[in-house]
């Protein structure tokens, strides 16, 4: 239920004393299975009878692909950030909108007052665009929201850290 705020900056940077980052075993487990169906790719197409260069050729491509990839995977996203109080992994995101819903949410926020939940009317692309944090049971919620001026974003308001039931129903407003 309380609400905290820092210095404007982007919000994907932020550090808060109840999130951290760790190494995610799964995704380390999931990168070692693809990397060893590529080695397996690899060897296999080194053994395929020299009569058969297409299906070689497929095998090493596709096996040095696997390779590629899990190797991408194990040093680039095997951490995950976790809000520590319930150990729920965080997602992150965008919304982009117009400017007359970025001020409706902003004032929803700044005023604490989500008791008339509607939906965020979100679009492709707008000149208005709301960043969130927030974990997967939705007891931890951070938005800051950013106006478009030319060539870039930039951030309109401080960033703002919900937690418990008003978490909860800006993840409800949210909907994602």
């Amino acid at each position: 239920m309380k609400q905290t705020t820092c210095a404007v900056d982007t919000l994907f940077s932020a550090s808060h004393p109840h999130l951290y980052k760790h190494i995610s075993i799964l995704k380390i487990l999931v990168s070692s299975v693809i990397a060893l169906i590529g080695v397996a790719a690899v060897i296999l197409s080194l053994v395929v009878e020299k009569s058969d260069d297409t299906l070689s050729m497929v095998l090493l491509t596709v096996g040095f692909i696997l390779l590629l990839f899990a190797v991408y995977r194990l040093f680039w996203q095997s951490y995950e950030t976790v809000y520590r109080p319930t150990g729920s992994s965080i997602r992150s995101g965008s919304l982009y909108m117009d400017s007359a819903e970025l001020q409706r949410i902003r004032q929803m926020v700044e005023k604490n007052d989500f008791s008339n939940p509607s939906h965020i009317l979100c679009k492709d692309s707008g000149n208005g665009r709301l960043d969130y944090l927030m974990s997967k049971d939705g007891q931890f919620v951070a938005v800051q929201f950013f106006q478009f001026v030319p060539y870039t974003y930039e951030p309109i308001s401080e960033k703002y850290y919900y937690t418990d039931d008003v978490a909860a129903a800006i993840a409800r407003c949210i909907n994602i």
